[in-house]
């Protein structure tokens, strides 16, 4: 009894907001890591007794006070060691994941599906505006954690079952960056006059992803911070120029019956997966942000930081696939050459065409980068031995498989969205309606304590994984 009233709930936490710090980047890493903690000590062991994980180590905190790379990895950050960003970044991160000719694609399998661009419009509105929820949602719980959130996962689904999270995160983090590496390589072959193949279209954007993930944490939020308004301009400037290619006849549908209704619900399907399947990551980006931080902030700030992109940029892709259907020049250019080809057809003059996609080209950035940070931390969670390895590492080993997956599909994209990437957004669904109930269903403040010390302790009373482990 006496320990559970030294306990301190993990939604509870109260701290001082700290705007910044000046602490050294030697004296971060040294305590990123709390000595008390027994498995921190067996991880540093594993290093210690291995020279190839002692030099990555050595080189990881060399860098990181040469050049300020974050050098921590899936580990909870203390509450005295936080460096929050501005508050807004919460809505500006995701303005620059989702400010980019990503969603178009996605947007245009509604009349591909033989949907009216009206109907489609209707139904991209409808299941951002629901699937965001989910996101906002479970981004609320690391600020007051500190954990990632795919870290916070083992409160809902016990040890096993988050690291069974971690791998299908991974899943669904290398798709959604497998799509943006395809149309940004697309967009530079088309830029390009087909002078470059397709393939090192990809690898150019993959590798440039790469490099920022590489740095971490502040880089990511400097970048995300104005990416997107770059982005914003260039797509108000597609939607303006575009608008002449549009179908002619948006009320047409060329279904009826149950082949409508099952259209709708398959590309209602599509839009709920993509809007819900940013839950798993949400709350990497505001690890260091204070504990006591507003909720209703967070979940306000994430959301409109979604849904707006998600449906401006959604429902221009609706218009693209009534261009597609419509267009017969279009729709060849689209079948040969893929979508980054047809966003520069839509543009004029040819000069400014050229300029402006291969700017959205470096737009998809955004959205390569945070896939590939995110699904670097989901590894680290697997264990001890994975998380000794520099977080570093695993982006790298991340980027190769990214690049690898969209060298293979790159001819591929539809089929790629159309039946993977759907059908995993239900799981992203599932994942969060788990942590809601983990963090209310059991009560407040039931989901975890943190000692004195700060180490955190999962609460036995959330599910038989729990049960069994504690």
């Amino acid at each position: 009894m006496e320990m559970e009233r030294e306990q301190k709930s993990l939604w509870h936490v109260g701290i001082e907001s700290h705007e910044g710090s000046l602490e050294s980047p030697t004296e971060r890493a040294k305590t990123v890591v709390d000595p008390g903690d027994e498995g921190e000590k067996h991880m540093r062991h594993l290093q210690e007794g291995n020279g190839l994980l002692r030099s990555l180590r050595n080189f990881e905190t060399w860098i990181d006070r040469k050049l300020g790379v974050e050098a921590m990895g899936v580990e909870r950050v203390p509450e005295d060691k936080r460096r929050p960003p501005q508050k807004l970044n919460m809505m500006f991160f995701w303005f620059s994941v989702l400010i980019s000719p990503t969603l178009i694609p996605i947007g245009s399998l509604g009349p591909i599906f033989g949907l009216s661009v009206h109907t489609s419009v209707i139904l991209t509105i409808f299941a951002a505006l629901l699937g965001t929820i989910v996101p906002a949602f479970t981004a609320t719980l690391s600020p007051p954690s500190g954990l990632r959130q795919v870290a916070v996962a083992r409160y809902a689904f016990g040890i096993w079952g988050a690291k069974l999270c971690g791998l299908l995160n991974i899943i669904v983090n290398g798709g959604y960056a497998v799509i943006a590496a395809v149309v940004g390589g697309q967009l530079l072959v088309a830029v390009s006059g087909d002078s470059i193949p397709l393939a090192a279209g990809i690898v150019i954007i993959v590798a440039i992803g790469f490099l920022v993930s590489f740095c971490g944490f502040t880089l990511i939020h400097h970048y995300e911070r104005y990416a997107w308004i770059v982005a914003l301009v260039l797509i108000c400037v597609t939607w303006g120029q575009s608008a002449r290619y549009f179908s002619p006849t948006p009320g047409l549908s060329t279904l009826s019956g149950i082949d409508y209704s099952g259209a709708c619900l398959s590309y209602f399907a599509v839009v709920f997966g993509v809007a819900c399947s940013w839950c798993p990551i949400a709350g990497d980006y505001y690890i260091h942000y204070p504990a006591d931080t507003s909720k209703w902030l967070v979940f306000c700030l994430t959301y409109f930081g979604q849904v707006l992109p998600t449906i401006f940029v959604g429902t221009l892709g609706n218009h693209f696939g009534g261009i597609i259907m419509s267009n017969d020049e279009m729709s060849t250019i689209y079948n040969t050459k893929g979508t980054g080809a047809l966003i520069l057809a839509t543009l004029r003059p040819a000069g400014w065409a050229k300029f402006a996609c291969t700017i959205f080209a470096l737009t998809f950035l955004a959205n390569v980068i945070a896939n590939i940070y995110s699904s670097a931390l989901c590894i680290q969670l697997w264990g001890k031995h994975f998380l000794a390895i520099p977080r570093f590492i695993w982006c790298a080993l991340t980027s190769a498989v990214v690049l690898a997956l969209a060298w293979g599909g790159r001819n591929k994209l539809e089929a790629i969205i159309d039946n993977f990437l759907a059908i995993l957004g239900y799981w992203t669904l599932a994942s969060g309606s788990s942590s809601q109930s983990s963090t209310s269903g059991s009560g407040r403040g039931s989901a975890a304590t943190i000692s004195a010390r700060g180490r955190i302790r999962p609460a036995c009373r959330l599910g038989w994984p729990e049960q069994r482990l504690c």
